[in-house]
Parts: C-alpha cells; structure tokens; sequence
C-alpha cells in the first residue's frame, strides 16, 4: 500500500507506531490498499477508492521506490518492531529512535 501524503517519520511513522502496531491490525489495515492519508485508526483513514483494492508485496525495499512514489516504507518486524527505510539508503532504520529524536517532548513512551 502507499500513503500519498504525510509519509514521513514524523506523521506516517509516529502514527503507525502509536496505533498500528498490532500485526492484526496492521493486516486489515494493509488490506484495504492505497491511501491518501493515515489516520490514527481504520476508520478515519482516508483510502483510494473504496479501500478494497488489496495490498501489493515487495520482497526487497529498493522494489518498493523503483515502483512507488514514495520517500520512506515502514516495515513492522515481529522481533525488532517497527523499521523504516528511507528513499536511497540501503539499510533499515530503527523508527523509535528516530521519533524520539525528532519529536522531543511530544512522543513518550513508558515500557516496563
């Protein structure tokens, strides 16, 4: 899927963080395709369309900006948690870090 607005870590990432981070969730998220924008949940996303075109997969990052008019792609690893890769690079980032950097003072997290 792709979200045409908003996809940086910021916006797109924070908010797959804090609401999308149940692999079942995040499925039927997923399987409803392409959007414009990325709510905080399934029911106030914006999708293209009616929302049931499905999901397209992609082996290897690099595919997904060869094919997709993107800048990041957000990756949820059962083991390591969210990921992302941005646009040129090679290797995956680790998004919780990256949010705590950018967002100082907004984004909290309290894990026992």
């Amino acid at each position: 899927m792709t979200c045409h607005y908003d996809g940086y870590i910021e916006c797109a990432g924070m908010t797959l963080f804090l609401g999308f981070s149940d692999k079942d969730l995040l499925r039927r998220l997923i399987g409803r395709g392409d959007m414009s924008s990325l709510g905080t949940a399934i029911s106030n996303t914006a999708f293209i369309g009616d929302g049931s075109c499905g999901a397209r997969e992609y082996l290897d990052p690099e595919d997904i900006f060869q094919s997709e008019p993107v800048e990041y792609a957000y990756v949820l690893d059962e083991e390591r948690g969210w990921e992302y890769y941005k646009k040129g690079e090679k290797e995956a980032r680790e998004l919780e870090p990256d949010l705590r950097a950018c967002c100082p003072g907004v984004f909290q997290i309290s894990r026992a």
